[in-house]
This record gives structure tokens, sequence and C-alpha cells, in this order.
């Protein structure tokens, strides 16, 4: 294949791990930009695959918060949820898929399960994209017998609501799959930037330092969560503090999990605070939910009231 797939073909998607925070996401975001795609939401756990249903329906930025503030009638998110099929069987849903987005958890061997299940099922002009934030698009595609159709697409939580996606382009990875995908996307009204390959690309580096900092600032007593939050909103002018946002995004075991990447590949730099091994060992993984299974956040840990909105 020398050339990038055209937007009329690209209408049979698939993403598998649709039941989490970033696939329940990344379906609303194909539903509502794309008018006539047909959207596989696929989890291999049954209560997985209903929890992300129900969030796309109704979720903090479910479909039908878009008709509560006038953007979409109740005929199109009718019309919207009858073009998702949900499902449990990955190799059924990528048959015949023009582009999959796998947004299972961050961790190696997961994601090398999952993308050597696609690639077997999914024909041979399919792009695969990995929803990774840390992990390098090279030792993914190790996976892979055909690594030139596998790009990095980084989506921001909410994914249909934030516009920026970082797309990572692995050294084997091939221009026409990379057009297309960042074609894709800006059709979606999303922002996509293109980044070259390296563990945590840019955002993931960049966001874990500040993060891991915060903590650090706790742990040495310097501050409290509340005071980190507060001094970040009205100081830095950031629309949620740091551990708000790790509680309300439940987006907690994602940083986990990538930090330990990152110390892995990079170094001491981004060694895991203590503080964070105790809270995450401890279940507080965000907001329940969010995160089925969570004893709830940084806020809940510490016996404080979270930040009002």
């Amino acid at each position: 294949m020398s050339e990038a797939l055209q937007w009329p073909t690209l209408r049979r998607i698939v993403v598998v791990g649709g039941g989490g925070l970033m696939g329940h996401g990344i379906v609303a975001a194909c539903l509502a930009g794309h008018p006539t795609a047909e959207v596989h939401l696929v989890s291999r756990r049954r209560e997985s695959l209903e929890h992300g249903m129900a969030l796309l329906r109704s979720g903090p930025f479910g479909l039908e918060n878009l008709v509560k503030k006038g953007k979409l009638s109740g005929e199109a998110l009718a019309a919207a949820l009858e073009r998702v099929r949900p499902g449990l069987d990955i190799g059924a849903a990528a048959g015949g898929a023009e582009l999959v987005f796998e947004t299972v958890p961050e961790a190696v061997a997961a994601k090398h399960a999952v993308l050597r299940e696609v690639e077997a099922a999914a024909p041979r002009s399919a792009i695969i994209a990995t929803n990774t934030s840390s992990i390098m698009i090279g030792e993914l595609a190790g996976a892979l017998a055909h690594p030139e159709r596998l790009v990095g697409t980084h989506w921001f939580y909410p994914a249909n609501v934030m516009p920026l996606v970082e797309v990572a382009r692995g050294e084997q990875t091939a221009p026409w799959a990379v057009d297309a995908v960042v074609d894709f996307l800006a059709r979606l009204r999303k922002k996509p930037v293109v980044v070259n390959d390296a563990p945590g690309f840019f955002t993931t580096r960049f966001i874990n330092l500040f993060i891991a900092e915060a903590m650090r600032s706790v742990e040495s007593g310097i501050c409290g969560i509340a005071e980190v939050d507060e001094m970040v909103k009205t100081g830095l002018g950031w629309p949620m503090g740091v551990f708000e946002l790790l509680d309300r995004t439940a987006s907690f075991d994602s940083w986990y999990h990538a930090q330990e990447y990152l110390h892995a590949t990079l170094g001491e730099r981004y060694a895991v605070p203590p503080i964070a091994r105790r809270v995450f060992g401890a279940g507080y993984r965000g907001a329940p939910a969010l995160k089925p299974g969570s004893r709830g956040g940084w806020y809940d840990y510490f016996g404080l009231r979270p930040p009002s909105r």
C-alpha cells in the first residue's frame, strides 16, 4: 500500500478496550466527528463493555451531555448510538476494520497480546493505532509481522473533548499510515501533532515530572495536596489542581504505570515517589464511577473534602 486511505474509506472503526476511560471517549469522538462511521466498541469482559457503553451514553462526558448543551438533538443521539457495535470478540470486530484504536492498559505484555490478535484478524490494509502514553512504538511494533502500519495516538482525557492527539511515528512506521491517521483526526476536529518515537514522547515526559514533584513536595511536608491544588489553580491558572485531576479523571493508575516505564527506560529522575506507591497500593485510583473497584482518590486517602467545581 503506497497511499494513505482517503476519508470515505475510513468508515469501519474499531476501538479495543472501549470499556475504559480513554476507549469510550475515542468512540464518542468518532461518532460525533464522522457522520457515517460504524464504530465497534470491544472489551473482553462483559462488565467492562457495559460500563463503557454507560459512560458513552451518560458518563460525565457522554453523548447525553451534548444533548443537554444543545449541541446534539435527541434524534441525532439515537442515530449515533445505532452506529455503535459493542462486542466481546476482538477478532470478529477487527475482521473488516479500516482503522483500529488499541486502548488497553499501559503494560507492554497486555498491548502485545492485543496487537497480535488485531493484526491476525484485520485486513492487510488496516491501520493499527495504539493509544500509549509512554511505551515506545518500536517496542510495541515488535509484536507485529507488519510494523509499518502501527502508529501511536496518545489521546487526552476526555478524548471526545480534548483537542490534542500526540501522534508518534516509530522508525518502521510507514509515512502513509501517519498521514492517514493525521488526516482522520483532523477531520474529527482534533489537533494532531506528530512526534518521533521515544519513551513518553513529549507530553508524558513533561507532565509526569511535575506531577511527581508535587507528590514529593507533599511527602516532604512542604505543603498538603489541597495547598498544591490551590496554588497551581490560582497562581498558574490551571483549570484543575494536580491531585484534583488525578482524582476526577481517575488517571492515577495511568500516570503510575507510565512512570514505572519511564523509570525503567530513562532512569532515576522518573522514579515513583514512595507516597504514590502507598496511595496506589491502598487501592485509591480515582473516582469509583470512572474506575470501578477504586476506593476513591487522593482526597479520600487523606480524609479531605475535594475542591468544589
